[in-house]
């Protein structure tokens, strides 16, 4: 056997690898997050609604009706002898009632209006106050997003709706469909319940599930208040036996206890990436916001990550937020018309959150 000395070696033409351009690595990125989303998508769309018709989701039990929030009125008493005073004595003047915490009419008197007022993005009446501003970010690549203040006198102007009227596993309709079906003035998607089987759901003051979830929730109180609390933060009976009017369940929270944006988050990679996203806010019993990113639109709107999201409701002055369902789902509809631009045309929804006028017995 012949060995080469390292002189031979050294002589031999050696090969070298070829090295990718930039181009190309480029697009295996982009093959790489392309296939990322597709199994994704696969997973939790198309496979469970292959399966819909197999499970029978739970029918709702009713929770304690919202407390009425009736105006102040003083019971009728019975006339005492008053003995006669010095007429040159002034009487002390009487203490002035306390406001009823939940008489939101006369709270936001300023912002309501005796007759329906409506313009291409505001909406007042005596129960209701809608203003939509638009935003776009300042970024070399630009994001819009949609922020509508929101303030109602009574709980049930706050109402969400399910497609095809009830609780269906993934059940579907049109925004839009949902908007004009249930005469909502404004609304945003849901939170993608119809396609869960466990947890802990309430809508409109009904239960369907009463378990522990590994996913933040969102609870909105009858009397208003609205709060959030991680996967190991709450007990179901603490919160069942506050008479919840709306539970959500998708994820996650956005603000800590001080109203700050969080920095991690309880929710997948691929939530937190660049998206269009649609979220609720909460200032006080009442006062509200939706906001809704439009994204994936070259030259319109990118979309934004969720801790850029949370900083939009801590800059609101929020003093909790929710993330919702995001991507091509992302939609808020106003005067019964699509508002946003959403992602693709857009997609139909399981459910929404919506603003609309109370309907006779739907008193409080």
């Amino acid at each position: 056997m012949r060995y080469e000395d390292a002189e031979e070696r050294n002589a031999r033409p050696r090969r070298r690898k070829k090295k990718k351009s930039i181009p190309a690595l480029i697009l295996q990125d982009l093959l790489l997050v392309g296939g990322i989303l597709l199994v994704f998508a696969l997973f939790h769309h198309v496979i469970p609604r292959m399966t819909a018709d197999r499970y029978e989701m739970p029918a709702p039990v009713s929770l304690t009706s919202p407390a009425p929030m009736a105006a102040p009125t003083s019971a009728p008493q019975e006339t005492e002898a008053v003995e006669e005073t010095d007429p040159a004595q002034t009487p002390e003047p009487s203490p002035e009632p306390t406001p009823d915490p939940m008489d939101w009419r006369t709270k936001f008197a300023g912002h309501f209006t005796e007759e329906i007022v409506m313009t291409d993005n505001s909406y007042t009446s005596p129960n209701i106050s809608i203003h939509i501003e638009k935003h776009v970010t300042d970024d070399p690549s630009p994001s819009t997003y949609f922020v509508a203040d929101i303030y109602v006198a009574q709980i049930e102007n706050f109402k969400t709706e399910w497609a095809q009227g009830r609780l269906v596993y993934y059940g579907e309709e049109s925004p839009l469909s949902l908007a004009k079906r249930t005469g909502a003035i404004l609304s945003i998607n849901g939170d993608y319940a119809d396609g869960q089987l466990s947890g802990l759901l309430v809508r409109n003051g009904e239960l369907y599930y009463d378990e522990q979830t590994t996913n933040d929730i969102c609870v909105l109180y009858a009397d208003g208040t609205m709060e959030t609390y991680g996967a190991k933060e709450y007990k179901v009976e603490d919160v069942l036996a506050r008479h919840p009017w709306q539970i959500w369940k998708f994820g996650p929270e956005l603000l800590d206890e001080e109203g700050k944006p969080l920095t991690s988050f309880n929710t997948s990679r691929e939530i937190q990436w660049e998206n269009p996203r649609s979220g609720i806010g909460f200032y006080e019993p009442g006062h509200y916001c939706f906001i809704v990113v439009d994204g994936r639109q070259s030259g319109y709107s990118r979309g934004l990550e969720l801790d850029r999201f949370a900083q939009i409701f801590a800059d609101l002055g929020c003093k909790c937020a929710y993330n919702l369902d995001g991507g091509a789902s992302a939609v808020m509809t106003f005067d019964q018309k699509i508002h946003s631009r959403p992602s693709n045309g857009g997609r139909n929804s399981g459910d929404i959150l919506f603003i609309a006028e109370i309907t006779e017995g739907e008193e409080g």
